[in-house]
């Protein structure tokens, strides 16, 4: 009963606004369900300090790790098996032809309180050390940490990935 598990709640609140977005075509059911979608995230957002953009994309096995301050702004993209801790802030940054969101690889590891923000590419299997200021793109298998971030290794997210479908 994954329900039970409160690091759930967002995801399912995400999932559940992001098809209603993409899918339902007629008005009127758009329009409800989008009602119902929102008053979803306000009490997912009260309960939980996490709120994603129904905009962003996100792989399947989402791992929300530990509640609170989460941010995953519009349009960013986040491959499978991504798993977050608390604090993380995920969004876009930069002025004109700089501004963008960033996309993230399969299998990335987000510690608690990092941020990775701008146009930027993140590749598979990487780990972002806590508190990590994220704003330049990074290779696959990098450990990245520190602000601004820098590769600390080339060991990546192996072994810190929680596989849920």
């Amino acid at each position: 009963m994954p329900l039970i598990y409160v690091t759930t709640w967002p995801v399912v609140c995400y999932r559940f606004q992001n098809w209603v977005w993409l899918k339902v075509k007629i008005p009127v059911i758009r329009q409800l369900l989008t009602l119902t979608g929102y008053f979803m995230k306000v009490l997912v957002l009260i309960t939980t300090s996490v709120t994603i953009s129904h905009k962003t994309t996100i792989g399947k096995g989402l791992f929300i790790s530990h509640i609170g301050s989460i941010v995953i702004g519009n349009e960013s993209i986040i491959g499978d098996y991504c798993s977050l801790h608390q604090g993380v802030t995920i969004g876009g940054a930069g002025v004109g032809e700089d501004y963008g969101k960033p996309i993230i690889g399969n299998n990335a590891f987000i510690g608690v309180g990092a941020v990775v923000m701008g146009k930027i590419t993140i590749g598979n299997n990487v780990a972002i050390g806590a508190n990590a200021v994220v704003t330049k793109s990074f290779t696959d298998n990098s450990s990245i940490g520190g602000v601004p971030a820098k590769i600390i290794s080339y060991k990546g997210s192996l072994g810190m990935i929680h596989y849920r479908g």
